[in-house]
C-alpha cells in the first residue's frame, strides 16, 4: 500500500499523498526516499527466504546468521516481522550464544597462569568488585581463610 502510494504521489505531485507514502514506509517525505524505501522493501521476500535457509541449516552458528542478515540490516525490522517466533527466538539464541563468557558471581575458575599452583584447581566466585572477584578454592575449604582476591585477568573461565 505505501508504494502504491509512493507511485501515486510521484505521478500526482501531491504532497500529502507523499507524506502518507511516507508515513506507511517509514522514509523520508520526498519522492527519492519513497522510491528508495520501496527498492529496499522489494528485497523483503528474498530477504525472508535467505534469512530462513540458513537459520535451517544443522548446526547454523551466529557468524553464519550474521553473514546473511547484514546484506539486508536496512530492512531488518521488518524482515524480523516476517518471521515466526521459533525463528526469531534461535536468532536470539544464537546471538547469546556468541557473546563472550564473563567471569561474575557464581562462575566456576581457576588460575589463568600455567606455572601456578592455582592452576589446575577449581574455585567459586562469591563476589564481584568489578575488574576483582573474591575467589573461594575448593582445595582450600577446611582453612579458616577460604576466598582471596583476584584480579580478573589472572583467572580463566571453567564454566558458569
Amino acid at each position: 500500500m505505501g508504494i502504491a502510494l509512493g507511485n501515486l504521489a510521484t505521478a500526482m505531485n501531491k504532497t500529502q499523498a507523499l507524506q502518507a507514502a511516507a508515513v506507511l514506509l517509514g522514509s523520508e517525505p520526498t519522492p527519492i526516499a519513497i522510491a528508495y524505501r520501496a527498492e529496499q522493501l522489494q528485497l523483503l521476500p528474498q530477504a525472508v527466504s535467505d534469512i530462513r535457509a540458513v537459520l535451517a541449516k544443522a548446526g547454523c552458528t551466529w557468524q553464519e546468521y550474521l553473514d546473511v542478515a547484514r546484506e539486508y540490516e536496512v530492512i531488518e525490522q521488518y524482515y524480523l516481522a516476517q518471521l515466526t517466533p521459533q525463528e526469531v527466538e534461535l536468532i536470539t539464541a544464537l546471538e547469546k550464544a556468541a557473546q563472550p563468557k564473563i567471569i561474575g558471581v557464581g562462575s566456576i575458575v581457576a588460575h589463568a597462569d600455567i606455572y601456578s599452583a592455582l592452576y589446575n584447581t577449581r574455585g567459586e566466585v562469591i563476589e564481584d568488585l568489578g575488574d576483582e572477584v573474591w575467589v573461594a578454592w575448593d582445595h582450600w575449604k577446611d582453612r579458616t581463610e577460604k576466598s582471596f582476591r583476584h584480579s580478573k585477568d589472572e583467572l580463566r573461565l571453567l564454566s558458569d
